[in-house]
């Protein structure tokens, strides 16, 4: 039995999904038996695929190493494995319903596409500039977030738009900073008595 510490999990209807740090996953059913699957590596990110019926029928989970691979559920047996590079996959995005196809975003901002309908089941699409926080796709776009930004691309990585929050983040707090100086000097003003801060306006 793992003692690992649980790192990752997916609540379901019938059950949920437990990965642990020494690469357990474990399957959880509301009644009757667990079972597990070993990984090699711990897992960094999970996504649930749902079948015909509706139901989640599979697991994707990727690895601190890029490795992505395929489980069946209740019985988590093997379905499919893939190598996409040696860096933490954070983000997994089925690209339809109906597809195995899966975009794979990392840490260092490859975006992969991995499946069985994919050329050599894994070709790499373009490189982003900093880590993936997640990764989905819309209307034939990809849309990645990475932090406070986010980036649209088209399917052969041509940015067609981008938003960078830290920017907007960092405007916000200067503004904010500027608005308490002007304050204070206009307390400085009015009471020539008393200590008050000098607040320099950021620029």
């Amino acid at each position: 039995m793992s003692s690992g510490i649980v790192v990752r999990s997916m609540i379901l209807s019938a059950g949920y999904v437990v990965a642990l740090d020494d690469g357990m996953i474990s399957w959880r059913p509301n009644f009757g038996r667990r079972t597990n699957y070993r990984m090699q590596y711990p897992a960094s990110v999970l996504l649930g695929m749902k079948g015909p019926t509706g139901d989640c029928e599979s697991i994707v989970i990727g690895d601190v190493k890029g490795n992505v691979i395929r489980l069946s559920l209740p019985r988590l047996e093997l379905l499919d494995a893939y190598e996409t590079s040696t860096t933490v996959v954070r983000s997994l995005c089925r690209v339809s319903s109906t597809s195995d196809k899966i975009l794979v975003g990392n840490e260092t901002g490859d975006v992969w596409l991995v499946g069985r309908d994919v050329p050599n089941e894994v070709v790499m699409l373009f490189k982003h500039e900093d880590s993936i926080t997640s990764i989905r796709t819309i209307d034939n776009q990809i849309i990645i977030q990475s932090g406070w930004s986010k980036f649209t691309y088209d399917w052969e990585g041509l940015i067609i738009s981008n938003t960078n929050k830290n920017d907007i983040f960092d405007d916000k707090i200067k503004q904010r900073s500027n608005r308490r100086s002007r304050l204070l000097e206009m307390k400085s003003e009015r009471y020539t008595h008393g200590n008050i801060l000098d607040m320099p306006i950021i620029s």
